[in-house]
């Protein structure tokens, strides 16, 4: 009964009903009686006794719909059921619909801005950025990265609304929330430790991401493997190599990286050459053969630098090369060196100046001396059946080579330390040879 009700039927009483110990009984006919506030009054019972009854049916904090159902049904089940069935799903409904509706947002926001960076290609159309490479690939690569970071954003986004939704909805069921983050934290932990590989790759690949080391379409060398960059997440890179054959490594495991792709890239093609040649008529042929591509309208596109003779790069018993160096835009290098290898050959040929060539021996090996009389010759033209003999090949001059994947012919055991590493690998062969330079780029 509420509070109103209460007091209006104590307000109603008879007066030849009070008792005795009532105010009204000790005073005059027509006297009002006046309550103290303090006293142990029936406005003050009655107003403890609605406010328990009212707890008990709403709780120590009645909501809006259990309060407005007991009042107006007086009944502490049907209050403390609406609470139950419609007051509490409804909380946690609104909980979850204000979430969607920010996560959605916010999804909205990164979307627009992830698309908005991705398609800005003005200076990539306006051939600024296009000249250091194909305009498409430099496109797919900034689309790419921009969409990985989006997506990336995106997912931190889900993760916080709707975290903080959880909590919130715990909170409305009346869990405990306490002993649930412990437990999380020792899962977390758990977790983390057992899945610290995977961990590694995801982190890798962020900071692979931001940095911008590589993307879509770049040629890296990441150690046991070479190729063309064709997609890049947070867990792992997928690389093709020369030959097809498609690699996926985990980002954890990349501990370094070399990228042929960035800004520029050089052709370096080293000539072997005899003593008996003039080294000073050899460097001007070379260095106006280089100058020719220079002044090629289709090579003069992708060379930035005008060409340059270092002069002799390693000398050995047999003869000494002559480096020849050209810079070039990103992936053309393997290009460029394969037309001056052409120019070069065809310009000695026509300078009268022969390539490098090995000299060779004929070894004849016995196995003792108790069959010397067995190996000599009896006159037929053959060896005895014992000797075992190696006739080299006769010598042919040695093909020119760039950088370590071009072969010197058969001086390159000869000579595999002097002419080095400095070669460098983005002249040296297609991406991906690795291991197999000279099968695949040293004679293209």
């Amino acid at each position: 009964m509420s509070l109103p009700l209460i007091v209006a039927a104590a307000s109603a009483t008879p007066s030849g009903l009070a008792t005795p110990s009532s105010p009204a009984a000790s005073l005059p006919s027509g006297a009002t009686p006046t309550v103290s506030p303090s006293s142990g009054s029936l406005p003050d019972v009655t107003l403890a006794s609605v406010k328990g009854a009212l707890m008990d049916a709403c709780g120590q904090t009645p909501g809006f719909l259990c309060r407005t159902v007991y009042d107006s049904t007086h009944s502490n089940y049907l209050a403390s059921s609406a609470e139950v069935f419609f007051g509490t799903p409804l909380t946690i409904v609104l909980i979850l619909l204000v979430a969607a509706v920010i996560r959605a947002l916010m999804h909205r926001v990164i979307g627009r801005t992830t698309r908005r960076l991705a398609n800005h290609g003005g200076l990539l159309r306006g051939n600024f950025l296009g000249a250091f490479g194909d305009t498409a690939v430099l496109l797919e690569r900034r689309r790419q990265r921009a969409e990985t970071v989006g997506s990336l954003l995106r997912s931190v986004v889900s993760i916080v609304v709707f975290g903080i939704a959880f909590i919130l909805v715990l909170g409305e069921l009346g869990i405990n929330l306490a002993p649930i983050v412990a437990s999380a934290g020792v899962l977390g932990i758990a977790v983390g430790f057992g899945a610290q590989n995977l961990v590694k790759d995801f982190l890798s690949g962020i900071f692979m991401l931001l940095e911008d080391q590589y993307g879509v379409g770049d040629v890296v060398d990441v150690g046991a493997v070479s190729g063309t960059v064709e997609a890049v997440t947070f867990r792992m890179t997928r690389l093709r190599d020369v030959e097809g054959t498609v690699w996926y490594v985990r980002n954890g495991e990349i501990t370094r990286i070399g990228n042929k792709s960035q800004q520029w890239a050089r052709t370096v093609l080293d000539v072997p050459l005899d003593y008996d040649t003039d080294v000073v008529r050899a460097k001007e042929v070379l260095l106006e053969t280089a100058q020719s591509m220079w002044h090629d309208d289709h090579w003069a596109a992708v060379i930035i630098a005008e060409p340059e003779v270092w002069g002799i790069e390693a000398m050995t018993a047999d003869g000494y090369d002559l480096r020849v160096a050209i810079k070039t835009l990103p992936l053309k290098q393997w290009d460029v060196a394969r037309e001056l290898r052409e120019r070069v050959r065809l310009a000695l040929g026509d300078a009268g100046i022969t390539l490098g060539a090995v000299q060779h021996s004929v070894v004849v090996v016995n196995d003792d001396d108790d069959d010397a009389g067995d190996d000599e010759d009896d006159g037929s033209g053959q060896f005895g059946a014992d000797t075992p003999a190696r006739i080299d090949p006769p010598a042919q001059p040695g093909p020119l080579s760039s950088g370590p994947s071009g072969g010197h012919g058969g001086r390159a055991a000869a000579r595999a330390g002097s002419s080095g590493s400095d070669a460098a690998g983005a002249s040296g062969g297609e991406p991906g040879a690795a291991g197999a330079g000279s099968a695949s780029a040293g004679g293209a």
